[in-house]
């Protein structure tokens, strides 16, 4: 599903068609982790209420609300995917790390887990932006840009980083935004 999303998600133009896709694969990570760590007690109602919180800030930023409104539920989706994302990653790496043999399973879980990590870079990129619009040098002004392409731009930021290509197309103009770079790159 994440490829899916990947894939398609800056291809649509409805915001609300790519934010369910990222709903879907954050709900099938989700179920995927439970179900191979079923003695998850506290850990598992916590990334259950996360994601519940993550899908509840998704919905109000597309619910008729003031901008300001939407600006708090784009937060709280932020600020609840982060350690969503950390315990997806760390669930599943559990369940990779459980394994004595290399798997089938095990290698595409590593792959999910590399693009979580992603995932989790362009959301605190992101967040970065919205508390320094000049945190990043884009190619198009971060201004005339709408959240779903800002979102699209750093999740490609943060693929680029982490393969350790770096095009030079985007570039972070802030000290905070070079530092999370090198940690990713690390």
């Amino acid at each position: 599903f994440i490829w899916a999303w990947m894939l398609v998600g800056p291809a649509l133009e409805d915001r609300w068609l790519t934010q369910l896709l990222l709903q879907v694969c954050l709900l099938n990570a989700m179920l995927t982790t439970l179900k191979a760590n079923p003695e998850w007690g506290l850990a598992r109602g916590i990334t259950i209420g996360l994601w519940l919180l993550a899908l509840a800030g998704s919905l109000i930023a597309f619910a008729p609300v003031p901008r300001a409104w939407e600006r708090f539920a784009i937060g709280i989706e932020t600020l609840s995917l982060l350690p969503l994302l950390a315990l997806l990653a760390a669930g599943i790496l559990r369940f990779v790390y459980r394994s004595r043999r290399l798997t089938i399973d095990g290698v595409f879980a590593t792959v999910v887990v590399y693009m979580i990590v992603a995932i989790f870079f362009s959301r605190l990129y992101l967040l970065i932006l919205g508390v320094n619009p000049l945190a990043f040098d884009l190619p198009v002004p971060v201004a005339e840009r709408t959240p779903h392409l800002l979102q699209v731009d750093l999740l490609y930021y943060s693929l680029i980083t982490q393969c350790s290509v770096g095009y030079g197309d985007v570039l972070p103009m802030s000290d905070t935004a070079r530092m999370l770079a090198v940690i990713q790159a690390v």
